[in-house]
């Protein structure tokens, strides 16, 4: 018979070798599965960080094409709400390019039933101007106090003699903070009708209900204004929409569409020799909104820019901002 042969048995430092073994894989095994977490996490910041820049870039590509439109609108004797630049969905709205989109728009404000957003530039020219604006008329904008008007023109008195070479006490709106007395509900209610850009004069074929209301027209006059821009139709953006050409023919197109009471005659009248009103708009705000990765991923930049009277039309930036 043959001999049995001996199983080798297992001793105890072979045991703590394989042991160490398997930690070993253990480590290596969570190592990469950490590397591998890291590697995805940064490939998605990578991934958001060039949606972001692409989101901004087009951003810029809708301001781009706001200057076009800007810069190529014909010199007319006035500027009005029937340009290319004022109401353009076709240019503006949501323009596919790459891969992403462009939308310039701005927010209709004001109580005349045609409030909403609307694709193109907001001229500067259609609000009142904070750093020339007198009380009387500062008190009647929406969410205006007297007490607030008083701080409002005791600011602006204080900081005028630091201004040497333009009468612009308020450099950006955002100053209006600080103003005794200021709230997040009267600053909110005020913005979309003041500026502080423009000579002070407010553009007749371009300003809201509330702005023409605050200059002191009564709501019979407003209307009728308004009814002559819009047309006999009454909606904003239609072929029947006007505009007045001249401030001095002013009076008379309004009255030959629908008749002035000699109170309304004489209120559009001193408006005009008080040199409250002008038919043309220098300068422009521009709100342009680049999105990326189906929407997800947005970016604005919002540009001021003021518009030259010569044949050029050239256009200069007064004032940028990224969001």
């Amino acid at each position: 018979m043959g001999s049995k042969r001996k199983r080798p048995s297992l001793r105890a430092s072979d045991g703590s070798v394989l042991i160490q073994v398997l930690w070993t894989l253990a480590i290596l095994v969570l190592l990469s599965l950490a590397l591998g977490y890291t590697t995805a996490l940064d490939q998605r910041l990578v991934s958001y960080q060039r949606d972001r820049l692409t989101a901004l870039y087009l951003a810029k590509a809708g301001y781009q094409r706001a200057l076009v439109e800007l810069e190529r609108d014909p010199i007319p004797p006035a500027n009005s709400y029937l340009e290319s630049w004022a109401h353009n969905p076709e240019a503006f709205q949501q323009v596919p390019l790459g891969s992403g989109s462009f939308t310039v728009s701005y927010a209709w404000p004001g109580q005349d039933g045609s409030a909403g957003v609307v694709y193109g530039v907001v001229d500067e020219e259609r609000k009142i101007n904070i750093n020339t604006a007198p009380k009387e008329i500062l008190v009647r904008l929406p969410g205006m106090t007297e007490g607030i008007a008083d701080a409002l023109l005791e600011w602006r008195a204080k900081h005028k003699s630091l201004v040497e070479l333009e009468d612009r006490p308020f450099k950006v709106l955002e100053e209006l903070w600080l103003v005794d007395g200021m709230t997040h509900e009267v600053f909110q209610a005020l913005q979309p009708f003041v500026t502080v850009y423009s000579d002070g004069k407010v553009n007749l074929n371009t300003a809201p209900k509330e702005v023409l209301m605050a200059l002191g027209m009564s709501e019979g006059l407003v209307a009728k204004v308004l009814r002559f821009r819009w047309g006999f139709d009454g909606i904003r953006g239609t072929r029947d929409d006007q505009s007045f050409a001249t401030l001095a023919s002013a009076g008379q197109d309004l009255n030959a569409f629908v008749p002035l009471t000699p109170l309304e005659a004489a209120q559009l009248g001193n408006l005009i020799t008080q040199s409250r009103l002008k038919v043309a708009s220098s300068f422009f705000r521009i709100h342009s909104l680049g999105t990326a990765r189906d929407g997800k991923i947005s970016r604005v930049v919002e540009g001021i820019v003021r518009r030259g009277a010569g044949s050029a039309r050239s256009v200069a930036l007064v004032s940028w901002h990224e969001s």
